[in-house]
C-alpha cells in the first residue's frame, strides 16, 4: 500500500513555481544547492546504514520535502518503511551511480542504478524539488519529494 502512495504520489507530481531568491551563501549552503551533492549524502547515508542507523535516517529524513514527510511519517513510521520490502533492498548498498533525467528551475530527476549488498541490482527514480529549507527557512535547498520503490534490473550500475 505504501509503495502504491509513493508512486502515485510520484506520477502525480505538482511542480511548484518557487521564487529563488540571490542570497548571500556559505560553502556548506552551496553544497545544499546542488541536487547532485544533496543526492551523495543520502545514497551514502545508504551505504552505510547499518553502522550508524540513527544518523543515516536523520540525514534521509532530514532531506525529505515537507509533503514528502506528511505521506511517509512521523519518523518512526518512515524508519518502518525503509526497514521494510521493498525498500530495505537499498540499505548498506554496495555501488551507486545516477544520471539526471530531467532538470527544471526548481525539480532533479534523477535515474539511479544501485549495487545491493545482495549483489542484485536495483533502479530507483529519485525526484527533488528545490524549495524552503526546514531547518532554514529563509534559504532554499534541494528536498526528495518522491522516490520510487526500488526495481531489479539485470546490468550493473
Amino acid at each position: 500500500m505504501l509503495v502504491k502512495k509513493y508512486l502515485i504520489l510520484f506520477l502525480v507530481l505538482v511542480f511548484c513555481n518557487n521564487n529563488i531568491s540571490s542570497q548571500e551563501t556559505t560553502s556548506s549552503d552551496l553544497d545544499l544547492q546542488q541536487s547532485e551533492n544533496v543526492l551523495t549524502q543520502i545514497l551514502d547515508s545508504y551505504k552505510t546504514y547499518s553502522s550508524d542507523p540513527e544518523e543515516a535516517l536523520d540525514t534521509i529524513w532530514g532531506f525529505a520535502h515537507p509533503s514528502n514527510k506528511e505521506i511517509t511519517g512521523p519518523k518512526e513510521n518512515f524508519e518502518k518503511m525503509l526497514l521494510s520490502e521493498p525498500y530495505n533492498a537499498i540499505l548498506d548498498l554496495k555501488e551507486y551511480s545516477f544520471t539526471k533525467t530531467v532538470e527544471t528551475e526548481d525539480s532533479n530527476h534523477y535515474e539511479i542504478k544501485i549495487l545491493a549488498k545482495n549483489n542484485s541490482y536495483f533502479e530507483v527514480i529519485w525526484v527533488f524539488q528545490f524549495d524552503e529549507c526546514p531547518d532554514n527557512p529563509k534559504e532554499n535547498c534541494w528536498l526528495t519529494i518522491a522516490v520510487t520503490a526500488p526495481s531489479y534490473y539485470e546490468s550493473g550500475v
